[in-house]
This record gives structure tokens, sequence and C-alpha cells, in this order.
């Protein structure tokens, strides 16, 4: 089954939910690119009290775990995902295979008063509940710690009321060890015998090494034979400490050298908005398929015939310095006419957190990449004319 409640909703899960009718549980809000009355909707939270042990179950937002929760919480479901949206305890939780990591959890109210000497710089703070890059900051030493506080109580503030607050909180931060090398996000679930099984792997670009933001992934044949067998041994890894089953994850790694750490494991879900479908566009992966049907994809395969091209996604968001009541529209044409060779343009509703489009496209190489790394979008953004008083 699955747990629709945000307004993105990707066309190409709605299809497979069609296809396969897959029990579909309607939470909140969700843009319905299709008729309602192809998919199996299940208006009856009944459905939860009714449902097999060992059942196949995903979310297409972190916020569909607080109903799992209270339906279910006794669950293996529940209860592995309530652990791993805790970073700090997944962090003690690995804290085995990874023991010469730094990291410590603190209460927000304090940590203006943190002494400073005693911080490992560089340090990365985020909140200890979070999602995306919300309230992310990397800081490189003690004259940055102030500001890069600062800015990470602006980002819960900003961001109450768009995120339940089992998804995004504000009650303790975690400060751990600055994580060098490149970053990866993987999209993968373990089988019903805890088989590890990969589905996606993109690489993250950064603008600088104080960018947090989401704006820019990509996959090519040469991307996935980086991380690929690393990403498999970390989820068997994982598996040691926590026997997850027929359970959906995406996480993030940074690798350099020999050394590879994970950043975060995000809990029955594939990469958010729908963007876990660049996989599709770049190799014809249906992630969702192979997760309800528990097989997996035959990567030899897959890389054999897939062609050298750079296959990206643009995550397009309404700059923070502006509230979200004061944009009247997007240029989505003018925003399009910056992109080459573009496989799928989705507009989003940016009313609800800011997202304005997802953009998957194809190129050469990465410089169109870097590029588009700086590209401002105020142009793109009608702003309302505010009454003078």
């Amino acid at each position: 089954m699955i747990i629709l409640n945000e307004p993105i909703v990707s066309p190409i899960l709605l299809k497979v939910l069609e296809k396969q009718q897959i029990p579909v549980l309607e939470h909140g809000r969700w843009r319905n690119t299709l008729s309602s009355e192809k998919l199996n909707i299940q208006k009856d939270t009944e459905l939860f009290k009714s449902m097999e042990m060992g059942k196949r179950i995903i979310t297409n937002s972190e916020n569909g775990i607080t109903l799992l929760g209270h339906f279910q919480p006794n669950s293996h479901e529940y209860i592995w995902s309530k652990l791993l949206k805790d970073k700090s305890q997944v962090r003690n939780l690995t804290k085995s295979l990874y023991p010469d990591f730094y990291f410590q959890e603190i209460d927000l109210s304090i940590i203006s008063d943190m002494d400073k000497k005693q911080i490992p710089f560089p340090v990365v703070i985020k909140p200890n509940i979070g999602y995306s890059s919300v309230g992310v900051h990397k800081v490189k030493n003690e004259q940055d710690w102030d500001i890069a506080v600062s800015h990470l109580k602006e980002d819960l503030l900003h961001s109450d009321g768009l995120y339940d607050s089992t998804v995004v909180g504000s009650q303790t931060v975690l400060i751990e060890e600055w994580i060098q090398g490149e970053e990866y996000a993987i999209d993968g679930y373990f089988n019903q015998d805890g088989e590890p099984i990969i589905l996606n792997a993109f690489k993250r670009l950064f603008k600088d090494d104080y960018d947090t933001s989401d704006r820019i992934y990509y996959t090519s044949k040469i991307a996935v034979n980086e991380i690929y067998d690393d990403a498999l041994q970390f989820m068997k890894k994982v598996q040691t400490v926590l026997p997850l089953r027929n359970y959906p994850v995406h996480f993030e790694i940074r690798k350099k050298g020999d050394r590879v750490i994970p950043i975060e494991i995000n809990p029955l879900r594939f990469a958010g908005a729908g963007t876990t479908d660049l996989g599709y566009h770049a190799y014809g992966m249906n992630m969702y398929e192979h997760y309800f049907l528990g097989t997996k994809p035959d990567w030899n395969r897959i890389l054999e015939e897939m062609d050298d091209n750079i296959y990206s996604f643009f995550f397009a968001e309404v700059p923070l310095e502006l509230n979200l009541e004061d944009v009247e529209r997007i240029n989505h044409i003018g925003l399009q006419n910056g992109f080459e060779h573009i496989l799928e343009y989705r507009q989003l509703p940016f009313q609800n957190d800011r997202s304005m489009a997802i953009i998957f496209y194809r190129s050469e190489d990465l410089n169109k990449n870097l590029k588009l790394l700086h590209l401002d979008l105020f142009p793109f953004l009608t702003i309302k004319e505010l009454a003078l008083i």
C-alpha cells in the first residue's frame, strides 16, 4: 500500500498505482494527475488494521509516518521509521560501524551558549528531525558559528507550518563532523529476505563549500559505477544493526578515497517530490514497480546499454529571501528556455513549500550544470504590488 499525502505526486508513480491497483490511502492534500476513479483509493483508515504483516508499504512524503504511527504504533515499519527519522539515534545506532565519527546532540534553546572552543570545526549543524536541506548549515570555523546558528533558527521559523513536526523538528540540533568528499543519493529497498536492492544512484552538485541546496543532482554511467559497490556495502552494514525487511529507503553518503560515511537515512520513501524519477529518464528504471513487485534490476545490462550522457534534475525553489504570499506567479516558459534537451518539465504548487518546478534534462557533459548552479531565479518570479500605507 501507499500513503499519498503530499501535493507533489509523480505521474509515473500514479501510473504504477493504477496498473497494479496498489491500495492508496489518501491523507492530506495531493495533486492527482490521473482520474482518481482509476486508482484503488482507500478512504477508510481500517485499511491499516487489515493490512497483513510484512506487506509492502511506502509513502510519497514522510508526513505519512505520523499516520502510520497512529494506527500501527507497534509495527516494524513505524518503529524503524521513527528511529531513522531521528538523526542522533541513527548516529548512535551506527556508532560501532563508524567509531571515529564525531557527532553531538544539543537542545536548540542552549546552542547559542555553547563554548565554541569545544567544537571540533569544521562541522555541520542541522535539525535532529529534518527533511531535505531545511536548516542544514556548514560551519568552517569559530568565526562562522554565530551566523550559522542564526540562519538555522531562521530556517526553522520559515519552515514552521510547512512540515509536520515529525518531519522537521525544532527542539534539538545535531552537530556533526563536516564529512569530506563527493556526495551521492541512493534509492533502494530491503526485500522480504533483508537483501539490499539499489534502484537509483545520483550525484549531488554544489556551487561552493557552503551550499546545502538540493538544486542539482545527476546520474550517468560513470556516477553509478563510482558509488554502486560502496552503497551496497553500506546497506549491508545497516542490515547488521537494523533488520529491515520489505522496507524502502533514500539515503545520502559521502566518499573520499576509501572512506565512505553516511549522511542520513530517510525512511519509507524514495527521493522526495518525485525526483526519484530521474532514474526512469536516465536508464528506464521504474523504482515503484521494482519495490511493489519485490524484484531487482539487472545493473550489468543497464550500464552496458546506457549512453554516455549526463542526466540531471534541477529543483527550482522560491528563494528564502521572499515571502511566499508576495509571489504572484512563476514564468515557467522563461525558465524552460534556459534548458536544452528537456526530458520532462513539472510545474509545482510553490504556495505549499517554495517548490516551483522540477526539470529533468539531458546534457553531453557537466558544463551546463555548473552554470545552472548559479542561475538567478528572481527574474522568473512576478512579485505582487504591495499596497502603500
